[in-house]
């Protein structure tokens, strides 16, 4: 697992306050795809980056059981998501810094499996997970087939 770029007692307030992170997270997911369209890789897998652990951090706050699956459901896609948009900003970038997509990729696996046991009560989102798993797993072994050929 990366170090984080985001500093701990930050990333508390993000999972203590998980509102106003989703907030700062669609600011910043604006950010990064207006940086990449303008052709600034680097900016954009900075800011893909920070999207993906603010939603990380939202996805490990506490939440009451009876809270909207909904919102649950966008949070967990936005993970993924934001785990392949850096994934691909990482893949334009020279070789020594795209080295780090991997390890986001299988982070993000790791700890939608760990929030399995979380989401037990909610099948729903447990069938979400598990297609996110797969898509990541899926994208994972299409980029490694590339790389081989």
């Amino acid at each position: 697992m990366q170090s984080s770029v985001l500093c701990p007692v930050y990333r508390k307030w993000l999972q203590l306050h998980p509102e106003q992170a989703r907030i700062k997270r669609q600011t910043l997911k604006a950010e990064a795809l207006a940086s990449r369209r303008k052709g600034d890789i680097r900016q954009a897998t900075n800011l893909y980056r920070l999207v993906w652990e603010i939603a990380q951090s939202i996805l490990f706050s506490l939440r009451r059981p009876d809270n909207h699956s909904a919102e649950h459901y966008q949070d967990l896609v936005i993970f993924a998501a934001a785990a392949m948009a850096h994934q691909q900003c990482c893949e334009q970038q020279p070789e020594p810094e795209s080295a780090a997509h991997h390890s986001v990729l299988a982070d993000t696996q790791q700890q939608l499996s760990a929030l399995l046991p979380l989401y037990a009560s909610e099948p729903k989102l447990l069938d979400t997970i598990s297609q996110l798993k797969e898509w990541l797993r899926c994208n994972s072994v299409l980029q490694q087939s590339v790389l081989m050929h």
